[in-house]
C-alpha cells in the first residue's frame, strides 16, 4: 500500500502542485491575488485529474490485484488508504480558501471551485462507495457546503461593504463616475454572465433551502421565488446600496452645477453599462428606465437648467421694456458683460475638467441641448437690441457657438497674451469690457 500511495502522490508531484502547502486561512490571505487565483486555478484542474484519472486507476488496480481476496473485502480498504492523505491535502486547500477573508473578487474564483465540486459529484459517489469511503464522500460535501457558505458570504458583504462605504465626502472633484460605481457595475456584469450565473443561482437557492425554504430575510420570506427572481432579487439589494452611495455623495456636493453633473453621469452610466447585457436583463427594463435613465435624464435637465440657464435668464428682454429710452443702452450693455462674464466662467469650468461629462454620447446630447437654448436665445437677444451695441464691439452668434462647443469638446478658452480676446470686448457707454 505504502508503495501505491507514493507511485500516486509521485504521479500528482508532477503536475508541481507546490500552492498545496499553503492552505491555513491565515496562509492564504498573504497570497498575493494573483497567486491566490493561479492556485485555485490549478486545484481545480489537479483535483479532477487526482480524482478521475489518478486515484481511478489505482481503485481498478487494487481491485483487480486484491479483488479476490478474503471475497473481496480487503482491496476497498487498501484503496482508501492510497486515497486518503492524497484527497486531505486538496480537502485542506479548499476548506482554507473557503475560511479565508471574505473579499469581493473572490466570489467568482469560489464559484468556479463549486462548479467543479458539482461536477466531480459523480464521480465521487462511484470511486468512494460503500462503507469504506463514506468519510471522504462526507468531508467532500462539507467542502461544498463551507464554499457554497463562503459564496454567500462573499455576494452579501459586498454589499454591505457598499453600504459602509459612505464616507461623507462629496463626489469626485470633476464630477465624474466614481470607482466604486464601476467596480460594482463591472462586478455584476460579469456575475451575471453564462460563467456564472447558473452557479450564482444555485447558491442561493441552496442557501435559500438551507434556511427553510425563503424564511430569511435576504428572500423576503418568498418561497415561491424564481430563479431569476432569486438572483434579481439579490443583485437589487446590491444595486439600492450602490444608490444609496450615490444618494450620500449627493446631498455632500455644495456646488449647485456639480452635484447634476455627478449624478447625470453617475446613473448615465450604469444605464449605458448595463443596458443589452444579462445584467440589464436580469433587472429588467422597467428597473433600467425608472430607476436610473430617468433619473439621469431629470439630473441632464437640471444641469443645463443650473449651469446654463442663468445665462439665457440675463438675455431676458422683460425689463428693458420698463427702461427709459436714454438708459436702455446702458442696460443692454451691462446685459451684455453679464452674459459673457457668466458663459466665460461656464464654459472654462467646463474647458478645465471641472465639469467633465466623460460619456461622448451623452457630451454630444448635452453639447447639442444648450447649443439649442443658448445660441438662439442670443441671436434673438442681438436682433432686438443690436442697434444699442456698437457692432464691432460684441462677438458674433458663431463666436458664441463655437465657445459652447469648445467648452463641450474638452478644450481650454485660450488668453491672447496677458489680456483678454478681442472677441471678448464689448462697447458699453463707460467705454470697453473685457474678459477676466
Amino acid at each position: 500500500m505504502k508503495a501505491r500511495y507514493r507511485r500516486a502522490a509521485k504521479a500528482l508531484m508532477k503536475l508541481n502542485p507546490d500552492y498545496l502547502r499553503t492552505y491555513t486561512p491565515e496562509g492564504i490571505d498573504e497570497m498575493e491575488w494573483e497567486t491566490l487565483e493561479t492556485a485555485i486555478t490549478l486545484w481545480i484542474q489537479h483535483f479532477e485529474v487526482a480524482v478521475k484519472k489518478v486515484l481511478l486507476s489505482e481503485k481498478k488496480l487494487c481491485e483487480k490485484v486484491l479483488g479476490d481476496f478474503m471475497e473481496g473485502l480487503v482491496w476497498p480498504e487498501c484503496f482508501i488508504k492510497i486515497s486518503d492523505k492524497i484527497m486531505a491535502v486538496f480537502f485542506r486547500f479548499g476548506e482554507g480558501v473557503a475560511r479565508s477573508s471574505k473579499e469581493p473578487q473572490k466570489l467568482f474564483k469560489l464559484l468556479d471551485m463549486f462548479e467543479s465540486l458539482e461536477k466531480l459529484k459523480p464521480q465521487i459517489s462511484q470511486i468512494f462507495e460503500g462503507e469504506s469511503g463514506a468519510d471522504i464522500c462526507t468531508r467532500f460535501r462539507e467542502l461544498e457546503k463551507l464554499i457554497i457558505d463562503a459564496s454567500s458570504k462573499v455576494f452579501w458583504e459586498f454589499g454591505l461593504q457598499i453600504e459602509g462605504n459612505i464616507d461623507g465626502l462629496p463626489p469626485p472633484q470633476d464630477g465624474s463616475v466614481p470607482k466604486l460605481v464601476r467596480y460594482a457595475i463591472n462586478y455584476l456584469k460579469y456575475l451575471t454572465t453564462v460563467n456564472y450565473k447558473t452557479s450564482m443561482i444555485k447558491i442561493l437557492r441552496t442557501q435559500q433551502t438551507w434556511r427553510g425554504k425563503g424564511g430569511s430575510s435576504e428572500t423576503g420570506g418568498n418561497e415561491t421565488l424564481t430563479d431569476e427572481d432569486l438572483l434579481k432579487h439579490a443583485i437589487s439589494n446590491v444595486m439600492e446600496a450602490l444608490q444609496r452611495n450615490i444618494e450620500s455623495k449627493r446631498e455632500c456636493c455644495r456646488d449647485k452645477v456639480l452635484v447634476h453633473v455627478f449624478t447625470m453621469n453617475t446613473y448615465w452610466y450604469i444605464y449605458m453599462r448595463t443596458k443589452n447585457t444579462q445584467l440589464g436583463e436580469v433587472l429588467g427594463e422597467k428597473c433600467m428606465k425608472e430607476g436610473y435613465k430617468a433619473v439621469a435624464e431629470e439630473c441632464a435637465y437640471l444641469y443645463q437648467k443650473q449651469a446654463w440657464g442663468g445665462l439665457v435668464k440675463v438675455l431676458d428682454g422683460e425689463d428693458l421694456r420698463e427702461e427709459g429710452k436714454g438708459s436702455v443702452g446702458r442696460v443692454v450693455s451691462e446685459k451684455v458683460e453679464t452674459f459673457f462674464k457668466g458663459l466665460n466662467e461656464v464654459c472654462e469650468k467646463h474647458g478645465r475638467g471641472v465639469y467633465s461629462i466623460p460619456d461622448v454620447d451623452l457630451r454630444e446630447q448635452m453639447r447639442e441641448a444648450t447649443l439649442r437654448v443658448v445660441v438662439p436665445a442670443y441671436a434673438e437677444f442681438l436682433e432686438s437690441y443690436s442697434e444699442f451695441l456698437n457692432k464691432k464691439g460684441y462677438p458674433s452668434v458663431e463666436r458664441v457657438k463655437g465657445l459652447v462647443v469648445k467648452a463641450f469638446d474638452g478644450g481650454r478658452l485660450r488668453r491672447k497674451g496677458s489680456a483678454a480676446s478681442g472677441d471678448w470686448n464689448v462697447a458699453r457707454n463707460s467705454g470697453s469690457l473685457e474678459r477676466e
